[in-house]
């Protein structure tokens, strides 16, 4: 496995530590709305086969105690007819670079993807299916938080639409 380039110039990193799971699940779903909104009519983000497609699994072990979370998604894109996966993959990449996040294609991987890093510590990422013919699924991963705070946060939408 090759190591990722170091960041652009200037990059600056400052995570916001999410204060409650609503806050992180809200900050990701912005963020999965904009970048629906910037790609072509009828793309969706679909959820259904991953169960709802949202986790807040631990970030490091501990040995005791509650470890620190993160609020996690997972979605298919399902894309207009017509419309080719690869490409909407380097758009992606391209949109989120524009909006000043630090983005990287991992060579190291078999499959077209894009790697976006937000400024304030969430991520997203973007990877073609393994299999042709199906949808590139789109995953982010909010900053790590407090294991402890409340699971009280609204349903997350399965099917994600915009316009």
């Amino acid at each position: 496995m090759t190591s990722a380039p170091p960041p652009p110039p200037g990059w600056k990193p400052r995570p916001v530590v999410p204060t409650s799971q609503q806050q992180a699940q809200d900050t990701v779903l912005g963020y999965l709305k904009k970048t629906l909104q910037a790609l072509p009519a009828g793309t969706t983000l679909d959820a259904t086969r991953y169960s709802g497609g949202t986790n807040t699994p631990p970030c490091e072990d501990v040995i005791s105690g509650v470890p620190p979370v993160a609020f996690t998604t997972i979605a298919d894109l399902k894309l207009p007819a017509g419309v080719d996966p690869d490409d909407i993959i380097a758009k992606v990449g391209e949109i989120w670079q524009g909006w000043g996040w630090y983005v990287l294609d991992r060579g190291d991987l078999v499959r077209k993807n894009r790697f976006g890093y937000v400024p304030d510590g969430y991520r997203l990422q973007i990877m073609a299916a393994a299999k042709p013919g199906y949808p590139p699924s789109v995953e982010s991963i909010s900053p790590c938080f407090p294991g402890d705070l409340p699971d009280n946060r609204s349903p997350f939408p399965m099917v994600l639409t915009v316009r």
